[in-house]
């Protein structure tokens, strides 16, 4: 097992291609090439520091006990009441376990992509494991769109058989991977899949975000003591001690089995997070858990929820700049200005931050991922090779702001980086950088439909540097006339052709 210092995994986009059970691993093992999410291009920089994903892995080891040939692996232990962060029982692996197959199911949703470093590498490593036969892939669209309206890819789960019991000699462990910030965990929509997973297999939540974090959620979470009624069994069988009856021997009285919630673990995707997990499924100890508690059908269907805001009452970007700058690091609102400068997908956004800002971490770019000063371009999430193509923009009215706060000279680094790594790539980007030194002696490509994007962000570019520079501010008006021109004729040009 590789520890987490061996390798730097890139923030990366959009899968490459899908990516079936069968293609994505031979047993216990898993290719460099073939990675879940496509890395960037080549060459360019990936030092954002990640969540320590390998190592938690390694606490997966345990579940080697749930081999019926094991000896006493439930014996009670003085400890066997200890804190999460104590290490867990690890037996050696043997060559004779029954088929154990491990389904991640990722959530894809646009705020998961500074996170999916720290999915391809806890899946690689998860092949890796001897404990598990096959290693399954399956996505999870937390943001149903009218082109994508299933949360799930259903003919992958259904081909797994996860809404059906396994049989004995195949037993089946679900690992859900997100963030849970997206409308199927805020609404609810994903409700019904975990219900009908958990009757039949163990199931866990990983969540990217720490425990701290995860009121910004839709998963809310609440501590349980967990008891299996056998090792290895179903989520439906979880018996869970009220807080009162809970002694502190591991011992309870009254221990009973709720018939009307299912019970799915959450956990940090942290060893000692697992290592409590793994204590739960191998023993028949009490253990703390942090649980999110899935109501029954009947009640998941009375949920309704929260309307969205009306047009007049979505916030000006002044006030929207001001909530984030509260409530985000330092580092997370000096991202999103740098940000601001440059036209943006997960590549760019990686690639500014690694340069410019290399004490951010993934949490700081998904804190402006889901900020609420961003959205995505139309058909922006659908892009295969999104690297030189803009997925998100900034809301109206924010990128400007944003500019007007941040340092010219962070300004034109920014400018600098997307010259040198983007313009071999996007034709438009080419020459930006002398572009933005001497507006008024080279002039900005055509207006096309696919040029259009990146010189709206360099029209903003030059608009932040005109304060005192006349040849800025000309530059500027000039380049926003002609983008004016250019959308009205389009304009005109489609309510000709409705």
């Amino acid at each position: 097992m590789s520890t987490p210092e061996a390798a730097t995994w890139l923030i990366t986009a959009t899968p490459a291609m899908p990516i079936t059970p069968s293609q994505l691993c031979v047993p216990g093992h898993l290719a460099a090439s073939q990675k879940i999410f496509a890395p960037a291009p080549e060459g360019w920089p990936s030092s954002l520091p990640l969540p320590a994903a390998e190592a938690s892995v390694s606490a997966l080891y345990a579940l080697s006990q749930l081999h019926p040939e094991l000896a006493d692996f439930c014996k009670p232990t003085p400890d066997a009441y200890a804190i999460p962060s104590a290490p867990g029982p690890v037996c050696p692996p043997t060559s004779d376990l029954p088929v154990r197959e491990l389904i991640l199911v990722v959530d894809t949703g646009l705020s998961m992509s500074a996170w999916y470093p720290t999915v391809n590498a806890f899946a690689a490593c998860a092949c890796e494991l001897p404990i598990f036969n096959d290693v399954h892939i399956v996505k999870l669209r937390s943001q149903p769109s009218s082109t994508h309206p299933d949360l799930l890819d259903r003919p992958a789960v259904n081909k797994l058989g996860l809404g059906h019991p396994a049989p004995p000699h195949r037993q089946k462990t679900i690992f859900i991977i997100t963030d849970a910030v997206g409308a199927a965990w805020k609404r609810g929509l994903i409700w019904d899949d975990l219900r009908a997973w958990a009757q039949n297999h163990t199931v866990a939540i990983l969540h990217v975000l720490p425990h701290h974090d995860w009121y910004l959620s839709g998963i809310h979470a609440r501590p349980h003591q967990l008891r299996t009624r056998e090792p290895g069994c179903p989520n439906s069988a979880l018996e869970v001690a009220p807080p009162e009856t809970a002694q502190p021997n591991g011992e309870s009285t009254g221990l009973e089995q709720d018939r009307h919630k299912v019970l799915v673990p959450v956990l940090e995707i942290r060893k000692r997070w697992l290592d409590q997990w793994v204590r739960l499924m191998t023993s028949r100890l009490l253990v703390h858990q942090q649980v999110l508690e899935i109501p029954p059908p009947s009640a998941a269907a009375g949920l309704v929820p929260a309307p969205s805001p009306a047009p007049d009452a979505v916030a000006a970007p002044e006030q929207s700049i001001a909530a984030f700058r509260t409530a985000a690091s330092e580092n997370a609102f000096s991202l999103a200005v740098l940000l601001a400068a440059a036209p943006l997908n997960r590549h760019i956004m990686q690639l500014v931050a690694a340069e410019l800002l290399p004490a951010a971490s993934p949490g700081d770019l998904a804190a402006v991922l889901t900020s609420g000063l961003l959205i995505t371009v139309e058909n922006g999430a659908e892009h295969s090779d999104p690297h030189d193509q803009v997925v998100f923009d900034f809301t109206p009215g924010v990128r400007e702001k944003l500019l007007s706060l941040g340092e010219s000279t962070k300004t034109r680094r920014v400018v600098t980086l997307l010259d040198h790594y983007l313009s071999p790539h996007v034709p438009t980007v080419r020459g930006i950088t002398q572009r933005v030194k001497n507006p008024a002696t080279v002039f900005p490509p055509s207006i096309t439909s696919e040029t259009l994007p990146y010189l709206r962000v360099e029209c903003a570019v030059l608009t932040a540097l005109s304060g005192a520079s006349t040849p800025h501010r000309e530059a500027a008006e000039r380049l926003r006339t002609k983008i004016d021109e250019f959308e009205t004729d389009r304009r005109r040009v489609a309510a000709a052709n409705p």
